[in-house]
Parts: C-alpha cells; sequence; structure tokens
C-alpha cells in the first residue's frame, strides 16, 4: 500500500494542484514557480549538505556518534528528491525539511524510535578512542605465540583453556589472543 500511495496517489493530487493552480495564476506563473523552487532547493541542499558533512567530520573527530547530523543529512537529500521533483505538495514539504526546527521536531518524534548501535566495533571511529574492534568478550580467551621459521608454538596456552579446546557453547564469543614473530 504504501508504495501505491507514493507512485500512484501523490502524483495524481500533484497534478490536480498544479493544474489548478495554473487556472488560477495562469500556466506560465506556475512553470516558473516550479522551475524557480527546483534552482533554489538545488542551492540551499548544496549548502546545507556540505555544512552537514562538515558537522558529521567534527563529531567522528571528537568520538562522538552523529546521530543528529546524520538525520539531518538523510532529511537534506530526501528534501533535495522532493524539491527536484516537480509539483507544489513535494516542493513544501522539501522546503519545510531544509529548516532546521522543522528537522528537529521531525527527529525528536521520530528519533526515539531508532536505535544506534556499535555492531561490535569501536563507535568512537579512529578519534581519540581509537579504532577496530571493542573488547566486550565474555567467552574464552586462547593465548598463544608461534615461531615463523619452525611454525611451532613458543608459548603455553593460557591456564583456563585447553589447547585445541572446541567450544561447546556457541552462544559466547570465542577471543584468540596471540603473538607472530618474524625472526630473519
Amino acid at each position: 500500500m504504501p508504495l501505491f500511495f507514493i507512485f500512484i496517489i501523490i502524483p495524481l493530487i500533484e497534478l490536480m494542484i498544479l493544474l489548478e493552480v495554473g487556472s488560477i495564476i495562469g500556466s506560465g506563473w506556475t512553470f516558473i514557480i516550479i522551475i524557480a523552487t527546483a534552482i533554489l532547493g538545488t542551492k540551499l541542499v548544496k549548502q546545507q549538505g556540505v555544512q552537514t558533512w562538515t558537522k558529521i567530520q567534527q563529531e567522528l573527530a571528537t568520538g562522538s556518534l552523529p546521530a543528529q547530523a546524520m538525520f539531518d543529512g538523510i532529511c537534506i537529500l530526501v528534501s533535495g528528491v522532493l524539491l527536484i521533483t516537480p509539483g507544489f505538495m513535494t516542493d513544501i514539504f522539501g522546503l519545510l525539511l531544509l529548516t532546521p526546527p522543522f528537522r528537529k521536531a521531525v527527529y525528536l518524534q521520530v528519533g526515539h524510535r531508532v536505535q544506534v548501535r556499535g555492531a561490535g566495533f569501536n563507535a568512537s571511529g579512529f578519534g581519540q578512542g581509537g579504532g577496530g574492534f571493542s573488547n566486550q568478550s565474555t567467552g574464552r580467551t586462547f593465548e598463544n605465540e608461534m615461531d615463523q621459521n619452525t611454525h611451532q608454538d613458543t608459548g603455553d596456552s593460557s591456564s583456563n583453556s585447553q589447547q585445541g579446546y572446541i567450544d561447546e557453547n556457541p552462544q559466547q564469543p570465542t577471543t584468540i589472543d596471540g603473538e607472530y614473530k618474524r625472526k630473519e
């Protein structure tokens, strides 16, 4: 049903509005207004898009997750699509999405439904918090060292694990911690 609404109902409503406005102010003025909103919208989308991208990069550099800035970026992208689409209803909604107070109100309504997760990665990215995987393992850790030339173990397995141990509980993650020394 949502696709039917987006691709059939909204264009029909837009066409009816365009015909009605065209009969009131004339088709020439209607065409000029549609082109003007597309040009104005393109400039505003470019300007706000660059500002939002800069804000996202700054927040990532400080190690924080830029949820609000990413939401703003999505709204600006949708706004650009709506402003390029001919029609008064899409232009009005597109211009509303370009205003920060409207975006903030939408974010307050929708933002609490969206959960941001690190998905096992360090959410701080490459900033001060470092990068890579976070150490959230609650399972067993295997530690070992191997010599490159002989491919033999040079260290002992950790005391709480057996060498070649197969974890019978796959629900708990297993961490393998080891060092590989290259001898020349």
